[in-house]
């Protein structure tokens, strides 16, 4: 309620100054204290003392970290903090997985509908803005995200599932019909060429993820049809995956071919469970196969 309270101050600074005085004249237990702070940390943000509220909150981790068990609201208002500040600072990566922290913390019924949607639109533009973003699935996944579709935003909604289903194809169709909405936003407009790359690279990992795992010797010219490249600009996207830690194997410039021995785990929709499910069936089959035929010649060996 005192937090709820300090929000309806003009000013961050009156609001500040509210809850030093409510914090030093209640004997408040140490919850309620960190929540004070917490949200005193947010207001050093929005009055734009980016060092103070970094260096708040990284008292405030070392505190929480010491704590046992504490309320799931601490949580929930800690990551809020320190995602609202890296989305200050711009780091998309970080914001991106703090904000994925609050909102696994934050019950949906907590959120006005407005904050879904702001929500959304903030982690949606890290997606397509952080370079090093690649676990999509983990946005997509959350009834949050639908808080778009009777927005404005419903481009970014429908950018963000394209690229989730990794069909490059399919990303381009979305992007010439919100090209508008796309182009009437200047990070994304001058973004283009980065957002392109991603969406091949999910794709090329993609590919690799519906391989069985012995088959995963894949030429550069599959590579090249299901990732929409030219042949020769195969390897360069291949490189650039290894370098982002998301597929690791061997090149091999002779054969042009790429040897994947390990791809970065990823969310698993339905279609994708499915596949798993199958890739586990044909190998239980495998070693059902095997144990038979050692069963057989066993047998074999063992007649007189």
């Amino acid at each position: 309620m005192v937090v709820l309270s300090s929000r309806k101050f003009e000013k961050r600074e009156e609001a500040n100054e509210f809850l030093k005085r409510i914090a030093e004249r209640l004997g408040i237990d140490k919850e309620a204290q960190l929540l004070l702070e917490i949200e005193m940390a947010v207001n050093l943000l929005f009055m734009g003392n980016l060092v103070e509220c970094g260096d708040a909150l990284e008292k405030l981790k070392a505190t929480i970290e010491k704590l046992s068990g504490p309320d799931i609201i601490i949580y929930s208002e800690f990551y809020r903090a320190y995602a609202l500040y890296f989305d200050r600072r711009k780091d998309y990566a970080q914001f991106y997985q703090f904000a994925l922290q609050y909102l696994a913390y934050t019950p949906e019924s907590r959120m006005k509908p407005e904050e879904k949607v702001e929500w959304s639109i903030k982690m949606g533009m890290a997606v397509l803005l952080g370079r090093s973003i690649y676990n999509i699935g983990e946005l997509v996944e959350k009834d949050i995200l639908k808080s778009l579709t009777n927005t404005d935003y419903v481009w970014l909604y429908k950018l963000l599932q394209a690229m989730d289903n990794a069909k490059v194809s399919e990303f381009v169709r979305e992007v010439e019909h919100h090209r508008a909405q796309i182009e009437s936003v200047p990070e994304i407009k001058e973004s283009m060429e980065h957002i392109y790359v991603k969406i091949r690279i999910l794709a090329l990992l993609d590919l690799v993820f519906r391989r069985q795992k012995e088959d995963r010797t894949i030429a550069f010219g599959t590579v090249a049809q299901v990732t929409e490249v030219k042949e020769e600009e195969v390897e360069w996207l291949l490189i650039k995956a290894m370098s982002l830690d998301l597929v690791r194997g061997e090149i091999d410039q002779v054969d042009a071919t790429v040897k994947i021995n390990w791809v970065k785990p990823r969310i698993l929709d339905p279609l994708r469970i499915q596949i798993v499910r199958d890739t586990v069936d044909k190998w239980k089959n495998k070693v059902q196969g095997i144990l038979k035929d050692l069963e057989d010649n066993t047998k074999e060996l063992s007649k007189p």
